[in-house]
């Protein structure tokens, strides 16, 4: 009774639902044992084929369709050979589907028959109208493919009258080409958003996405098995799998979020291009594997760029691996190290590379078209350098003076964090004395984080001297008690790994030993 009640609530519903149009072609195939309502005529055999037209579903499955027909069957009586029937018809029928296998149909047709007669046996040839209707129990084995028991009436007429009349029961067998032989999916998404793509950040997408896509389970059936995939050809070798899902049930919503595993290639990218990518979604319906894929316009941007949307990134450009900062680095600790004491050696090292630095001839350069100030907390395409372009070019803003000086420091493996003040950055190092014997650094210009006495430094005042450079970094860090952070890098690379460009070696005029000596008892 309750399945009763079940299927007329799902037909009243759909007759309220508005269609959804569609153009679908399938073939039946029905054998049946037709039962006479003739005392004069015997039961037979006949088998029916037809041609279906889906013309619109309702509630996402239920289908209205036509149907052509054609019969053949026999007529037997006593004493008379089987004569061969014919019968056309067209008509139309819905189908009713409640669960994702099993279905109820009704239809009717009406159409011609004739037969040719038998004159051995008395028989004149004979034709006339023919109608009728059938109810169906149908099970879906495959998404193309359906099985099913019929029961049904058709009258025969010749001439006004009743010519004969049967019943039928029988077995369907109906084949959907357009979903065998094609196999669309019916998948759809409902929205989508990409940003652009980071080349420094190419391992970052690993486990974080540049986007999201929405899709919305539009088949008849649920989903399992669900697997979504990313791929950009130039920058990935196959596609990487970026979310799985047991099961979508019909008509739900899924959304993945966009995650790669893209190849070092991608830093090659010096300049801001398209990118062509896709998302691949395989699943499965009624155990038949289906594939959708969804193109997507996506920017690959130059190997430089970065925004501030999280002052972190910039921590993805420092690196002490980088050839050119680690020479800088050792040519300046080799030059000084018998001159290094071991009461505070982090800081002597400081000032010899504050010394070498200036030297060289690094100046602080205020880039209008890509400044910290006007970029910082936005989604804003800024434009870092990295430590060895710093190096070749003699100077940078505030951000790629940051980014050189944190790299000098690592490699000689002083840890090194990032400060942030409103519309600055400058950086600190850990000053390896320990909190309990910070007071030992007499001038107070330090800072107690995380476990360890870091020492702020201003790094725009690379022209002037050690101690204002010190100075002013601590001046700054005090100004603003409540709006400033300090983001040890060795926290920021968990999140945003540093990258080692493979042309960072390159050929510079690096101080004489002499200079650096000399600029290192100056800045002391």
């Amino acid at each position: 009774m309750k399945i009763i009640k079940k299927l007329i609530l799902s037909a009243a519903v759909s007759l309220f639902c508005l269609p959804a149009f569609s153009f679908e072609i399938a073939f039946r195939a029905m054998p049946s044992y037709n039962l006479s309502w003739e005392e004069n005529y015997d039961n037979t055999f006949g088998i029916t084929g037809a041609l279906d037209l889906i013309a619109a579903t309702f509630r996402g499955r239920d289908n209205l369709y036509f149907t052509l027909q054609g019969n053949i069957s026999t007529i037997s009586a006593s004493g008379i050979e089987d004569l061969h029937f014919f019968d056309g018809a067209f008509g139309a029928g819905y189908e009713v589907r409640f669960t994702d296998r099993f279905s109820v149909s009704a239809e009717g047709h009406a159409g011609v028959w004739t037969f040719s007669g038998d004159d051995q046996q008395g028989f004149d040839a004979a034709s006339g109208y023919s109608f009728g209707g059938r109810a169906f129990v149908n099970c879906y084995v495959l998404p193309e493919f359906s099985a099913g028991l019929f029961a049904g009436v058709k009258y025969f007429s010749n001439s006004d009258s009743r010519f004969m009349a049967n019943n039928e029961i029988g077995v369907s067998l109906k084949y959907n080409f357009s979903r065998g032989l094609f196999g669309y999916s019916e998948l759809a998404v409902t929205e989508k958003e990409t940003t652009n793509i980071f080349p420094v950040f190419f391992s970052y997408y690993n486990e974080h996405g540049f986007g999201t896509v929405t899709f919305v389970n539009n088949e008849p059936t649920d989903l399992t098995d669900v697997e979504v995939q990313v791929y950009l050809e130039e920058f990935m070798t196959k596609p990487n799998v970026a979310a799985r899902f047991d099961r979508v049930a019909r008509g739900q919503s899924f959304t993945a979020d966009l995650k790669a595993f893209l190849d070092e290639t991608i830093l090659t990218n010096l300049t801001p291009k398209p990118a062509a990518a896709k998302v691949i979604v395989e699943y499965k319906s009624l155990g038949r594997t289906k594939v959708y894929t969804e193109p997507l316009e996506m920017n690959a941007l130059g190997r430089n760029n970065m925004n501030w949307a999280d002052d972190r990134r910039a921590a993805a450009f420092a690196s002490g691996k980088d050839a050119s900062a680690a020479l800088f680095a050792r040519q300046v600790q080799a030059a000084v190290r018998s001159e290094i004491s071991s009461k505070t050696p982090n800081i002597q090292y400081a000032a010899a590379l504050f010394g070498a630095l200036k030297a060289y001839g690094i100046n602080y350069v205020v880039d209008p078209s890509s400044a910290f100030t006007d970029n910082i907390g936005s989604d804003s395409v800024d434009f870092l350098q990295f430590p060895y372009q710093t190096i070749l070019y003699h100077g940078g803003d505030c951000d790629d003076l940051t980014i050189l000086n944190c790299s000098l420091f690592e490699s000689l493996g002083i840890d090194t964090a990032f400060i942030t003040v409103p519309g600055h950055i400058f950086m600190a190092f850990d000053s390896g004395v320990s909190p309990a014997n910070a007071s030992s650094i007499a001038d107070g210009m330090y800072i107690v984080q995380d476990g360890k006495v870091w020492i702020p430094l201003e790094i725009t005042l690379c022209q002037d001297t050690f101690f204002l450079e010190r100075q002013t970094g601590f001046r700054e860090w005090k100004k603003y008690a409540k709006e400033r952070a300090l983001i040890p890098l060795s926290e920021a690379w968990k999140e945003y790994q540093p990258i080692s460009i493979p042309d960072s070696e390159v050929k510079i005029e690096l101080p004489s030993r002499s200079v650096i000596l000399k600029e290192f008892k100056k800045a002391q």
